[in-house]
């Protein structure tokens, strides 16, 4: 299988990277430092699963001539849109598609821009981060969750599955994956911007009953959004997912993580998308509310310097 992984980040370059390690076919897209340096050295993974370096193709930009069978994209959700720009011409009749970013609309999104059936859904639970240029570290996790959109079995998903399998990389097929990509939506934003706000591990946070308690709430907001949308999740959703992630390990948030690197951080698809769908629909989301307006005046101050 031929693959693209559009963003060698903390999400793209650890999947990406066990899928070379395995045997792939794969193409990194990268940029800055990080790029030059797994030109140079390589692409080096430090796993709680196990460390590894291993030399990998990556680019700036791909090659118009290069089609690929399968595309992964792996950027901010604010980079979106260029990010489809920049592959436009990587994308053949039968390719498949599939996001790995935050937030409930990149399917969507990249759908609109390269054709609805292209796209499978897809989530994907990790712990992780780059360190330094070329080097990413693996905490916690490390599952990924695909299925179609509209909920039918297809030969597509199987053959990814049996891709990621072959590489030991933990995935399951689900029926359901607008629900499982809407229940990591409820994790996003109990936790991302609490974490990116005070500096914490989501761990921190769940020590604390006061901090704990708006992780909580802004949770249940989120389900209470997602059921008003058809989404219907289970009532025991929050607990269970405060439960999972006591066992996860040291979680480190991908917002904690770009407001530390000094960058604009993804609240807007996160918590401020249960904001605008909460106002859509007149259903009250003042924790999120809240989360959102605190990070938009960091993001403005980072924009700005």
């Amino acid at each position: 299988m031929k693959i693209l992984i559009v963003g060698a980040g903390a999400v793209g370059g650890y999947f990406g990277g066990l899928l070379a390690k395995g045997g792939e076919d794969v193409t990194f897209i990268a940029k800055g430092k990080h790029l030059k340096t797994i030109q140079e050295k390589g692409l080096s993974v430090k796993s709680i699963n196990g460390d590894f370096n291993i030399k990998v193709k990556a680019i700036e930009r791909p090659v118009d001539t290069e089609k690929y069978d399968l595309i992964i994209f792996a950027v901010k959700s604010y980079g979106l849109h260029d990010a489809c720009n920049t592959i436009n011409n990587s994308v053949k009749n039968n390719t498949t598609i599939m996001s790995l970013l935050n937030g409930v609309d990149s399917e969507e999104i990249i759908g609109n821009f390269f054709g609805a059936d292209k796209v499978i859904g897809s989530v994907a639970f990790i712990g992780s981060q780059i360190l330094e240029p070329g080097l990413i570290l693996h905490t916690a996790s490390g599952m990924i969750t695909i299925g179609e959109l509209n909920g039918t079995k297809s030969k597509r998903c199987e053959e990814i599955l049996n891709a990621f399998e072959r590489v030991k990389i933990p995935i399951k097929l689900s029926e359901n994956i607008q629900k499982d990509i809407w229940a990591k939506m409820v994790w996003n934003t109990g936790f991302n911007a609490i974490t990116a706000l005070t500096g914490s591990l989501v761990s921190d946070v769940l020590s604390i009953p006061e901090s704990r308690k708006i992780a909580e709430m802004a949770m249940k907001e989120t389900v209470e959004v997602a059921n008003e949308k058809g989404i219907k999740l289970s009532d025991d959703l929050v607990e269970k997912t405060i439960s999972k992630t006591l066992k996860a390990g040291a979680i480190k948030t991908s917002m904690l993580q770009d407001r530390e690197n000094g960058k604009i951080m993804e609240i807007d698809s996160l918590n401020g998308a249960i904001v605008r769908l909460g106002h859509k629909m007149n259903v009250s989301i003042p924790v999120n509310e809240t989360l959102y307006g605190a990070i938009k005046v960091i993001n403005k101050r980072l924009s700005s310097s």
